[in-house]
């Protein structure tokens, strides 16, 4: 008999952490706002029909972005899954039913960048589509986009990464707009600042996939995908319970506009189903994230690292640093650097091992780096952070 794997033998109920990672997916993303919490309840204690709350949300969406319209996705991945999928279909109803099956389009090649730090390719693959690695970073980018979009290309994705990506942005969506190829921009990672939420769409690209559950304040699972209205209904189309009549079809309108000649069958978003609780969370923390006050969030977040660096400095073998930028470009971070990986991988495990939890942020390329991120974290975490940290290198002289 095989060893019981101790995941399925739970121990005790799962406690609350101290969150130093940020708003990552694998530590829960972000902590709505009471507003977001109550627009979730309220959505759970009635029924809706669910076409009227994705037609309510796209206005939300469109009001807060400037895009054409918008649908709530279940997170940014199944955004570019729709995204995709949208490009690759359009509203041709028979090639919504046959996706991910994808040997009789003409087009159905995607260019992706070339792997680097973020790869999250594995979405945009899902939709059916081939992927042919690009280079966006290389020289010369026009002529050789330009070169690359040939007959099979049936769409272009960009990754997001850092602050200054809006020159390259619209570079390639000038170039996509001249050949008449969709540009599906990933930008779930893209806020703060908090300007991007209407910036990313002027930069030019057709789709932006947008994360709902990090620093926007919406729920975890939530997404946005919003950008040009052809394209949008077509990852509506294929997210949607399609199981209906063409008399009785809530989204008939679309019938009678000739955008179809009938309701698709089930697309492949179906498992990508958005609740009712889950849409209502996200179009409150839409509505509220312009009131924020983004200045002092910014400087509570350089408050927190510089107090925390400060009270790290003096130990020994580690390195403390206060960086006021991280990778991105979007947040003040304190970098921790061990001797070796073998030492931080001893702190990682020492930080987890006695409740409350602590995770700390990996590092993608050195195993003896981590790092604290401020942004999730309360003045009494921080404060028991530092205190423990201490404890364990001190003891580690």
């Amino acid at each position: 008999m095989p060893e019981p794997d101790p995941f399925f033998n739970e121990p005790m109920p799962p406690q609350p952490i101290i969150n130093a990672v940020g708003y990552a997916t694998r530590v829960g993303g972000s902590c709505p706002h009471p507003e977001v919490l109550r627009a979730m309840q309220s959505a759970q204690e009635r029924y809706f029909e669910i076409d009227d709350l994705l037609a309510h949300a796209s206005c939300v969406i469109a009001r807060r972005t400037g895009a054409e319209a918008g649908i709530v996705t279940c997170g940014a991945s199944a955004a570019l899954t729709l995204g995709a999928a949208a490009i690759l279909a359009g509203d041709d109803v028979a090639r919504m039913e046959a996706l991910p099956e994808v040997s009789g389009l003409p087009r159905h090649t995607f260019l992706y960048p070339v792997p680097g730090r973020y790869d999250y390719d594995h979405p945009v693959r899902a939709s059916g589509a081939r992927l042919r690695p690009f280079p966006f970073d290389a020289p010369e980018l026009e002529e050789r986009l330009r070169a690359a979009l040939t007959t099979e290309v049936a769409g272009v994705v960009y990754v997001w990464k850092h602050g200054d990506d809006g020159a390259t942005i619209r570079r390639i969506a000038a170039i996509c707009r001249e050949a008449g190829v969709p540009f599906l921009l990933d930008a779930a990672m893209a806020l703060p600042p908090a300007e991007n939420l209407r910036e990313l769409i002027r930069l030019g690209p057709d789709l932006v996939a947008l994360s709902g559950g990090k620093h926007l304040g919406g729920p975890q699972n939530s997404g946005l995908l919003f950008g040009r209205a052809a394209l949008v209904r077509s990852a509506w189309l294929q997210m949607v319970d399609l199981d209906v009549r063409s008399g009785s079809w809530s989204l008939g309108a679309w019938l009678e506009a000739g955008h179809l000649p009938r309701p698709p069958r089930h697309g492949l978003g179906r498992g990508f189903k958005v609740g009712k609780d889950t849409i209502l969370g996200c179009v409150a923390a839409l509505e509220r994230y312009p009131l924020r006050d983004f200045a002092a969030e910014r400087t509570r977040w350089h408050s927190l690292c510089a107090a925390m660096a400060g009270a790290l400095s003096g130990l020994s073998r580690f390195h403390v640093e206060y960086l006021r930028e991280n990778g991105t470009g979007q947040y003040p971070v304190v970098r921790l650097t061990a001797p070796d990986a073998d030492a931080m991988k001893w702190l990682k495990k020492s930080l987890k091992s006695q409740p409350p939890k602590i995770i700390l942020a990996e590092d993608d390329h050195h195993e003896a780096v981590a790092y604290l991120y401020p942004m999730c974290l309360s003045d009494a975490e921080a404060n028991l952070l530092v205190e423990r940290l201490t404890t364990l290198l001190t003891s580690q002289r």
